[in-house]
């Protein structure tokens, strides 16, 4: 278990190699349940287009390229806002509260994903591109549905992953629409403690940890 204010490292993986990392701070580690604060400012690796081959025109287009080929190299992207992550072990999804300002709360995001796996640098798991996006009054939208639909239609998703995926999402749904879990908790009026630093990325980020 780690310690309140413990920095991690958060790798997604895909087919054996690191799809983008990223530092973050631990709120809480408990049998039940991992808080983890990713603050704005940020610094974390994202997949890119290598070099040697024409760039996509727009993110899914590129994000699709590189998930069916495997040849991303990577660059930074600096987190524009600051987000609470609330994972429970097994669950098909992370849920993510986020604020512009202390204060202003944008909303959550249900950010759907492999569970999670715990590794020697902190945790692993992999997004799956369907997000729902959950406004402050609850209102809702899938997002990048269209990306979605094509990873299966090209079999980067195999059926089996698609349906699971789905199934997540409309019970991800359910527990919006009826404010269970986490959207029953006070978390629009959380505050980060304001000692923690913005993390950094540690040497081996971009090996697949055990």
């Amino acid at each position: 278990m780690w310690e309140p204010g413990d920095v991690i490292v958060h790798q997604e993986a895909w087919r054996g190699r690191v799809w983008a990392p990223r530092p973050m701070i631990v709120v809480e580690d408990k049998a039940d349940r991992l808080l983890l604060w990713i603050p704005k400012g940020t610094v974390r690796k994202i997949p890119a287009t290598p070099l040697d081959r024409i760039d996509p025109s727009t993110k899914d287009a590129r994000a699709i390229e590189n998930l069916a080929r495997g040849d991303w190299i990577y660059t930074d992207h600096t987190w524009e806002v600051s987000s609470l992550w609330i994972l429970c072990p097994g669950d098909w999804h992370a849920v993510w509260i986020s604020w512009s300002e202390p204060g202003a709360q944008l909303g959550w995001y249900v950010n759907l994903q492999f569970p999670l796996r715990r590794t020697s640098v902190g945790i692993e798991s992999m997004d799956l591109m369907l997000d729902i996006v959950v406004e402050p009054d609850f209102s809702w939208r899938l997002k990048d549905e269209g990306e979605f639909e094509e990873v299966v239609r090209r079999g980067i998703f195999d059926e089996e992953l698609g349906h699971r995926v789905r199934e997540e999402a409309r019970d991800a749904i359910e527990s919006i629409e009826m404010k269970q879990g986490p959207f029953a908790e006070p978390w629009p009026a959380w505050t980060a403690d304001p000692t923690w630093p913005i993390p950094s990325l540690v040497d081996g980020w971009d090996v697949v940890a055990k």
